[in-house]
């Protein structure tokens, strides 16, 4: 059972893609039926009997025969013949020969194909032939009349054209016997090549009227202006070497040897109407001739400028001498207090090697100068480049200054700091000796002691030879923390002192009415006698608090504000 069914599907599917096929080569015929018929009711022959009304002979009347042959051809016997192609395959269609009704199909459709693209050539010639014949017949007009206005330019003008005018004379003769040849084209029928002849005689015509127009100027510029030019560049040549200026690197006697050479060869070729190639020689030419001029206005610049900065680079020596002196002194008394190392000594012997070879070099130049050895623009390099070594030693000769500067820097400020501690240490004593306390504790005095004592080492240590920076520097470290230490407990012992005293005296209204607080303001007064005023403090603060509670805040704050 399953056998069969799947045979009827099989069955149904092949009548189905049989029906489906047929009916995509049935639209296939339609459209190939439809693009033949559209062929053979082309207006073709209407376009081949527009070429009846040119002169049938020689190359028309052949083209016209092949063209109609070709399109009796397509429609007798190509067109027809498909009729037959296009009912074989239908036929292979229903038969269920697709393949083959596909190869027909295919054959037919490369067929018409081809004769599209005959029917378009054919076309295009006919067009071309017919616009041909109506073009030469406008063109020929124009052609002649610009062969009349050339010729008579010519006759004109033919003094200022020298030898060339025999070789346009030849030219004239050659368009005339172009304008020949194209009539007999013409009157065998050959438009075509009749074209060919017109439009060559009128790019000649026109080649003539430029080539005419621009030989006398060329003429004028080779065998004038330019000799002109260069007798010009010599004599100024001349008149800057009896001034003085060397110019034997520019060879300018080579130069315009070579120039007139050129002009020369130039000239021929003008006489043989290679005009592009002239106006390129000549362009170059100029372009040499205004180099030249400028290598001569370089040396009357350079002459200004070297005159004007020698005075600069010498003044720029005088100056750096002045900065090396200076750097000298420097280096020798930074040497006294310091080790300096071997690389800023190399540095030193470096800059002062720099300094005397630019010494040397500019005394070259002066003599250069004076002996007239060089040219200007050459000595002119020198001295830039000298300029250039002079901003650079100047430079560092500033960041070896600043390196010796910086060697002391430490010293300096240590100096500084050190006298910062003496000024601080004496504040602190002036502020002492204004409290009028009856005495210093045994602590306070052993700091301040040991502040006065580091500041004693520092300065002993600032007078070695050599400094010995970073142990100078350690030691500056304690002596800050030691007076900032004395100058803290120096406020404090003052403040303590005098809230101490401050309050025993408010304690005093309690002494007759409480007992224990006068035994403890009487404690308090021997601890002040005993210069143990922060004890003097306790004992005072304590027996008045007992009585007043809050009293110690407020007498706080008043001492602070007379402090």
């Amino acid at each position: 059972m399953t056998y069969i069914i799947a045979a009827v599907i099989l069955l149904i599917a092949l009548v189905v893609f049989g029906s489906f096929s047929r009916k995509r080569i049935y639209k296939q015929i339609d459209r190939l039926e439809s693009w033949k018929m559209e062929i053979m009711n082309r207006p073709l022959t209407e376009e081949i009997s527009k070429v009846k009304g040119l002169t049938m002979v020689g190359e028309t009347e052949e083209k016209f025969e092949s063209w109609r042959n070709d399109w009796d051809e397509m429609v007798t016997v190509e067109l027809p013949n498909m009729d037959e192609a296009l009912f074989d395959a239908e036929e292979s269609a229903d038969k269920y020969r697709f393949n083959k009704a596909k190869g027909i199909l295919r054959r037919i459709e490369s067929q018409l194909l081809g004769m599209e693209g005959r029917i378009k050539a054919i076309s295009t010639e006919i067009d071309e032939l017919v616009t041909s014949e109506e073009l030469n017949r406008e063109d020929i007009i124009e052609a002649k009349d610009q062969f009349s206005e050339g010729k008579k330019y010519f006759l004109t003008h033919s003094r200022s054209l020298g030898k060339t005018a025999a070789l346009f004379e030849a030219e004239f003769s050659e368009v005339n016997t172009m304008f020949a040849q194209f009539d007999e084209m013409t009157s065998q029928g050959n438009h075509l090549e009749a074209r060919k002849i017109l439009v060559n005689s009128i790019e000649r015509l026109k080649d003539l009227r430029e080539k005419m127009e621009s030989v006398p100027e060329l003429l004028v510029l080779l065998l004038s202006d330019l000799p002109s030019s260069l007798k010009d560049l010599k004599d100024g040549f001349s008149d800057m070497e009896e001034q003085g200026y060397i110019l034997n690197h520019i060879g300018i006697d080579k130069e315009i040897s070579s120039m007139n050479e050129r002009i020369a060869a130039l000239l021929e070729k003008v006489y043989e109407l290679e005009i592009d190639e002239t106006q390129k020689g000549i362009d170059q030419l100029n372009t040499e001739i205004d180099q030249l001029y400028d290598l001569l206005e370089n040396e009357v610049i350079s002459k200004q400028f070297v005159f004007k900065e020698k005075e600069v680079i010498l003044q720029s020596l005088a100056d750096l001498q002045l900065d090396m002196e200076k750097i000298r002194a420097e280096a020798d008394m930074v040497s006294l207090s310091y080790q300096l190392d071997q690389s800023d000594v190399e540095v030193h012997k470096r800059l002062e090697k720099m300094f005397n070879k630019l010494q040397t070099r500019f005394a070259l130049i002066e003599h250069s100068i004076e002996e007239k050895k060089d040219s200007y623009s050459v000595i002119r390099e020198m001295m830039e480049e000298m300029a250039v070594q002079l901003e650079d030693l100047k430079k560092s000769n500033q960041e070896y200054q600043e390196k010796l500067v910086n060697l002391r820097k430490d010293e300096l400020e240590t100096k500084e700091k050190l006298k910062e501690l003496r000024r601080r240490l004496l504040e602190a004593r002036r502020m002492m000796q204004k409290s009028n306390l009856p005495g210093l504790p045994d602590h306070y005095l052993m700091t301040i002691e040991k502040a006065e004592n580091y500041i004693i080492e520092v300065s002993k240590r600032l007078d070695d030879k050599p400094l010995e920076i970073a142990e100078i520097t350690e030691v500056l470290e304690n002596a800050l923390e030691a007076v900032e230490e004395g100058y803290k407990e120096t406020a404090e012992i003052i403040e303590t002192a005098m809230l101490a005293e401050k309050v025993i005296q408010y304690g005093n209204r309690y002494r007759s009415s409480y007992s224990s607080v006068s035994v403890r303001l009487i404690e308090a007064e021997i601890a002040f006698r005993n210069f143990q005023y922060e004890e003097a403090l306790n004992l005072a603060a304590n027996a008045i608090e007992s009585v007043q509670p809050g009293i110690l805040k407020e007498l706080e704050v008043n001492v602070k504000q007379k402090i």
